[in-house]
């Protein structure tokens, strides 16, 4: 039997991908981008489903009786009505370890770039050349220190978090990770609380869940040293964003970057922006996984996910009629 592929949308791929096909036989459709009001008509004669990141919710699934599996590729199942497809025998294939060396990667490198300041050095420059700062020969216009020896905080304990924390230790950081209210047990974990006072960066690696919602607020900010850093590789939602903006404005941070932010995609009407100009402020919108590396290798394991639930619907079916 052929499947009919449909892949929901594939502008958010980096032009260096190159798409394979899945490994069964098959028919093959595929949009820029599916909007909640096309998703019945763009999905209509599909067995299966491929997305990047747009969501499917049991209003559309339930339009959709030939669906048989859904196939994630650059996001988590959280935009997929997950017990409605259990409960209907619609397969959810998710990439596991999903992109956790290049989100480590880029922990990283904001950590570096607020602790070395080379990019900001290199604002500077231009603006020297264009005759806007004096010409000298020092400069100590921004604060450098050593990453080695520093106090790293993790809040997370998946892919992402292990591999920041070996990348950490290569650099000589000192690595401690959140016990997850107490459930996470070992020498390398602490109470929030307790590491909050302890670091000199805090790292952000978890998911947004009932639990982990603001779970950094005006109090917890407060808890940290006046030169620590703020580092959210995660999900926005989990910093309270607008005690964030109040700790930074009154230099109570040594410096923030967030590549993740509650509401996105990103507006220039965020408040954030207030803080945009400063050089001890990283935003980015939400690209820490986008690697090209990253991304050919997510896009090629949520097709051999569909090839493989392909061959499981082939050989259950021999099985039946043996």
């Amino acid at each position: 039997m052929s499947e009919h592929i449909v892949l929901l949308d594939d502008e958010g791929l980096a032009p260096s991908t190159r798409l394979k096909r899945p490994d069964c036989e098959h028919t093959w459709k595929q949009f820029a981008y599916t909007y909640p009001e096309q998703m019945v008509e763009h999905l209509q004669d599909a067995t299966i489903a491929f997305t990047c990141s747009v969501p499917l919710r049991e209003e559309h699934l339930r339009q959709l009786p030939k669906l048989k599996m859904i196939s994630l590729a650059l996001t988590g199942r959280d935009i997929v009505d997950v017990d409605y497809c259990d409960a209907h025998g619609i397969e959810v294939a998710s990439v596991p370890g999903y992109a956790a060396n290049t989100v480590a990667e880029h922990s990283l490198a904001m950590i570096l770039e607020l602790f070395r300041r080379p990019a900001a050095f290199t604002r500077l420059m231009r603006q020297v050349h264009a005759g806007d700062k004096p010409y000298q020969n020092v400069y100590f216009n921004h604060r450098i220190r050593d990453v080695r020896g520093k106090r790293l905080a993790i809040i997370g304990s998946g892919p992402i978090a292990l591999r920041l924390a070996h990348l950490a230790r290569a650099f000589g950081m000192q690595v401690l990770f959140e016990d997850r209210g107490g459930k996470r047990q070992g020498p390398d974990a602490r109470s929030l609380d307790e590491l909050l006072a302890w670091c000199d960066v805090l790292s952000i690696n978890c998911p947004l869940t009932a639990e982990t919602v603001n779970l950094i607020d005006a109090d917890k900010l407060a808890l940290m040293k006046p030169d620590a850093l703020v580092i959210n590789t995660g999900r926005g939602g989990i910093v309270n964003e607008a005690a964030l903006i109040d700790a930074l404005q009154r230099d109570r941070l040594g410096g923030v970057a967030l590549d993740v932010v509650e509401v996105e995609p990103l507006h220039p009407s965020n408040p954030l922006f207030q803080l945009i100009d400063r050089d001890d402020f990283l935003l980015n919108p939400h690209i820490a996984w986008s690697s090209e590396d990253a991304m050919q290798q997510l896009m090629d394991s949520a097709v051999d996910n569909i090839s493989a639930f392909v061959a499981r619907q082939a050989n259950a079916k021999r099985s039946c009629s043996a």
